[in-house]
This record gives C-alpha cells, structure tokens and sequence, in this order.
C-alpha cells in the first residue's frame, strides 16, 4: 500500500476563531487514504488544542513564549515526524515554519495569509521580505491579502495562491421564533471585529426600535472595554454576550440580521456561516467581503466604521420584511454555488499532491 502524505500544520493560536475552524474543517474532510496530518501548536493550550484532543488528532501544544526551550523542541518534533509538507499558520508560526522546513529539507513548505494584518509594523515586512525565498507557496484565504503580500512583502504575483474560505451548507433550517428582531454578529473579541462601531450603530436602531436584541458571540481580551462601553451608552438590555460557543448554529437559527461591522479581515468565516443560513447580512467593505456579497443581492455592504450607514440598512432591514427574506435567500445560493467546503478541500489537496511530482 502506497504510503500516505504527512502533512504537519504549524499553528499560532490556541483559541478558535475563522483560520482554526477552517483547519478543523480541512483536516476532517479531506481524503484520509491520502492524507495524514500532524498539529504543531505553538501558544500553549486552549478551545482549540482542546477540540483537536477531542477529535482524536496527533498533536503536540509548545509554548514559545513561556518555555524557551519549546524551541528546540519543536524542531525535535518535527524532524521526528517526517513531515512532506508544512504549512504553517499566522505570522510567527509562518516565520518559525520556514526556516525550520528549509533546514529540516522538507518537499514541501507553504505559509498562509489569513488576513490583510494592518497591525504589522515595518519590521514584520522586513522579515517577511528577508525569509519569504524560503517558502514554496503561499496560501492566502483573499485576494485582498494576496495584493498586500505582493505590495509590502514584494512577493511575486505566481507564488501566492488565493483558496477562500469554504463551510459545509445545512439543509432544512429551521428558524426559530420569537417576540423580537435578533441582530447578530461572531467573532473573537478583539479589535479587528470593530465591535465598538456597533455599540453606535445598536443605540441608533434602538433609538427607532425597542423590539431588538443585539448578540456577540464570542470571547477575547476585549470583553470588559465592550461592556463598559455599552453599559456608558446605556444599551445593556438589548445586548446579549454570549462568549465562547462551540456550536453557533443555535444562534444562527435565531437571527434575523447578521452584521459584520470588521477593521479588517481576509475571508471572513462568520459571514459565510450566516449567508449559508439564508440570514441577510450587512458587511464592511474590508478583505474579500466584495467578493462574498454582491451588493444589494446578497446582502448589503457599507463602508469600515460607518456605523450610521450600518444602521440605516438595519433599520431598513426590519422595516422590509420581505425584502430581508429575499436578501436571505439569495446569500445562501450564493455560499452554496461558490463557497462550498467542498471546493476548498479539493483545491488544497491539489497543492499537496503536487509535492509527489
């Protein structure tokens, strides 16, 4: 029997936001007759580590910044594990990715782009200019952060390959009812989501409506500033933090508007999810949301940090009823026809099977 190819995934986070979930959905779907896979996380434990534990993975958890020695370690293991292909995760991971792959003579070495990262400083381009020679392919989730590696890291143009984001489409939604409009966002609790822009835009539709509840889910470092925020503008009771949850789609199959009001993002996951469960959405013109909705058809775009636009398509949204439901199911097709998990593992396996020609 044909031996199968080792794939090790160099992972900088712990926790679990769009890139983790897109892993978790690439490792479980595609071809295991083919393909064998080895996790590398490098910032200690957390949902994640905790989820691939659960699902049986071969991992090994370093924590760089508490244990030098993980270093070394690391290294160790991934020599140990005789891995064909590395692709690794996340600016740090993709640094220590490649220039270990190059020492340890790996076929194949590929650093991913998740993002448009307008929280790189000077020096992080400078370094990924310096090792970016060291890398076979780089796998970015956008086009929007293809065009900033080709800008800022002076990548050439044919190494970067451009895979969005894809999720598993669920047949017979049912919706749940309820006495109120849900509006609703996920996303880790951090700056990039702009969650303080929705603050402003909740506390213009509640100045219109008092049947509304605005969701949150998720969880990060930015919870106490969120809270404080809403509790200044005196919006607590339409609010609703959820934290951490594993399974969204018990809050999917309640809202009626989905809102991404992002700084920043590549592919965004959240978007995709709440598009495939036929929830009209509005998005910031930030990464490949373009590209995702078509404006007016499948949602609505407004531009990053307009938050009064974001709240005149809200409140248009609750006014339009039908209107809402027509925007729903279009962004469902959409997902359906173009942002399948399908497609996407189809077109990584491509790229791994080429390291056995």
């Amino acid at each position: 029997m044909k031996n199968k190819i080792k794939i090790g995934y160099l992972i900088g986070s712990s926790e679990i936001g769009g890139t983790e979930k897109m892993i978790l959905t690439i490792s479980k779907y595609i071809d295991k007759n083919i393909f064998d896979f080895v996790f590398f996380c490098i910032k200690g434990n957390g949902k994640f580590t905790e989820k691939l534990k659960k699902e049986n993975c071969k991992l090994y958890v370093l924590n760089l910044k508490k244990d030098p020695f993980s270093f070394i370690k690391l290294f160790i293991y991934i020599k140990k594990e005789k891995i064909e292909i590395l692709q690794s995760f996340l600016f740090v991971a993709n640094i220590i990715g490649r220039i270990y792959g190059k020492i340890l003579k790996i076929k194949l070495i590929i650093s991913s782009q998740r993002s448009t990262d307008p929280w790189r400083k000077w020096y992080h381009w400078v370094i990924e200019r310096i090792t970016k020679n060291l890398v076979d392919i780089y796998i970015s989730n956008s086009y929007a952060a293809k065009d900033i590696l080709i800008k800022k890291a002076k990548i050439p143009r044919k190494k970067i390959k451009v895979i969005h984001n894809g999720i598993e489409i669920i047949e017979n939604i049912e919706k749940l009812k309820k006495d109120y409009i849900a509006i609703g966002t996920i996303g880790n609790l951090r700056k990039a989501k702009g969650y303080f822009n929705l603050i402003k835009t909740a506390k213009i539709v509640i100045e219109k409506f008092k049947n509304v509840k605005f969701y949150i889910i998720g969880e990060g470092e930015l919870k106490g500033e969120i809270l404080k925020r809403i509790k200044e503008e005196k919006v607590e009771e339409f609010f609703i933090l959820t934290g951490y949850v594993e399974d969204v789609s018990q809050y999917l199959k309640i809202f009626d508007i989905f809102v991404l009001p992002s700084l920043w993002e590549g592919c965004p996951v959240s978007l995709l999810e709440s598009m495939s469960y036929g929830i009209a959405s509005i998005a910031t013109d930030v990464g490949d949301v373009s590209y995702i909705i078509e404006n007016g058809k499948s949602g609505f775009i407004v531009e990053k940090n307009d938050y009064i636009k974001m709240a005149e398509k809200i409140i248009y949204l609750i006014e339009n009823e039908e209107e809402r439901k027509k925007l729903g199911e279009e962004a469902r097709e959409r997902i359906k026809k173009y942002f399948s998990f399908e497609e996407m593992i189809k077109k990584y396996a491509s790229i791994y099977l080429d390291v056995e020609k």
